[in-house]
């Protein structure tokens, strides 16, 4: 047996296995960036100019009401990366209302999950923010995208600082740092 012909396929095996890898699990209907989709804060206040335009749009969700065939889901809007991901800031372009024609269980879509949704511009419902009467575009969603949630690390699991300080315990890089007294 030739060892070309053991080689090649263990090779092509280890580069299928890489790039299946780094592939990414998000729908393309959601990486995909749209041409000429107008923003919330362009819909909002036009909604007739927009009515049936094609949109991504992406922010937190604020609330899930389920109706009779439908589920709603109020969410605040922020800008897109590149893969579709809100960019969460404290600057909000917006709320719109989406509307899916499924059930989605509100302990999964809770508050304060990101999401993204590619959909038709359908209408404006003004509801309330507190006592502020606010026009919400809608969007019929076509495809969505629940964002996974990012847990913060804890920094309990790493060593001290000094376990891994190169420079450990030579002066003056060590910690705390206690200048020297003077006449020493």
């Amino acid at each position: 047996m030739n060892l070309i012909n053991v080689i090649n396929p263990a090779i092509t095996f280890a580069g299928v296995m890489l790039v299946t890898a780094c592939s990414s699990h998000i729908p393309p209907e959601i990486k995909q960036s749209m041409e000429g989709s107008p923003g919330v804060t362009q819909v909002r206040g036009h909604v007739d100019d927009y009515h049936s335009q094609k949109v991504r749009w992406g922010g937190v969700i604020v609330n899930t009401e389920n109706k009779d065939n439908s589920s709603q889901l109020l969410i605040v809007a922020f800008p897109l990366d590149d893969d579709g991901e809100p960019q969460v800031s404290d600057q909000s372009t917006g709320r719109f209302i989406a509307i899916v024609d499924e059930f989605l269980e509100p302990m999964v879509y809770s508050s304060e999950r990101m999401i993204t949704v590619v959909g038709t511009v359908l209408r404006a419902e003004t509801l309330d923010v507190g006592e502020f009467p606010y026009e919400y575009p809608v969007v019929q969603v076509e495809h969505s995208y629940l964002w996974p949630v990012r847990e913060d690390p804890d920094y309990r699991d790493y060593p001290p600082y000094w376990w891994y300080d190169p420079w450990y315990p030579y002066y003056p890089y060590y910690y705390p740092y206690y200048p020297r007294a003077k006449g020493r």
